[in-house]
């Protein structure tokens, strides 16, 4: 017999007082805090409750902007993976910055090419970040995970052509503008490659390779 709580309630079927429910929803968040992302499924065998209650409670916190869904497309057959991220703290300073982000994200939706308008601009950035970093051809790779980590990347390099990102600095765009904001990332990388005049190139950005990170693959060109 299944005992894990169900949703809105406690192993018996009773409901959650708001006092249960609240903390049941700060735990989830303490949750996501100690891991870059989770599945409803991973969180419930972490808080030892049904999925269901966790989805519940995950809904609740996605409507109030606490968190964002970001659906994986699944490798052969099966449902596809739906992983949820923490959004950044709604503070003054990154609240106007999320604002101008979601109003500059929205424009380059509305381009006839917008992961090319997407790309370009993130090409644009990192061609600029090399220039101020003052970055050598033989030491560019280095100064791209360098630059990576300043700006909230979380990367970690795996071998001489794999660099692992571990977060994302524009998660809560995931679920609206997930394929603009891989451009973006993606252009990044090889503006701040090319304005360093590395030998390296990017050669792909993989969303989630890992239930954790996204995959960067570089190749000599």
């Amino acid at each position: 017999m299944d005992t894990r709580l169900g949703p809105r309630g406690d192993s018996l079927g009773r409901p959650d007082s708001t006092a249960a429910r609240g903390g049941r929803r700060a735990e989830i968040l303490r949750q996501l805090r100690g891991r870059s992302s989770a599945t409803a499924v991973e969180l419930a065998e972490s808080l030892g409750v049904h999925p269901n209650t966790v989805r519940f409670h995950l809904g609740v916190l996605e409507r109030d902007g606490d968190v964002v869904r970001h659906t994986r497309p699944a490798h052969g057959p099966g449902r596809p993976e739906v992983r949820y991220f923490l959004t950044p703290a709604t503070d003054s300073g990154p609240h106007r910055a999320d604002l101008l982000a979601r109003i500059l994200l929205s424009r380059v939706a509305s381009a006839p090419d917008p992961a090319g308008e997407a790309e370009e601009a993130g090409y644009q950035w990192g061609s600029g970040a090399a220039a101020g970093a003052g970055s050598r051809a033989d030491s560019a790779v280095d100064g791209l995970i360098d630059t990576l980590d300043a700006a909230g990347f979380a990367p970690a390099r795996l071998d001489g052509n794999q660099i692992d990102l571990h977060n994302c600095p524009l998660r809560e765009f995931l679920g609206t503008h997930g394929s603009l904001v891989c451009a973006i990332h993606r252009g990044m990388m090889t503006g701040f490659l090319e304005a360093a005049q590395s030998s390296n190139a990017v050669e792909s950005l993989e969303p989630f390779a890992t239930p954790t990170s996204c995959r960067a693959r570089l190749r000599r060109r």
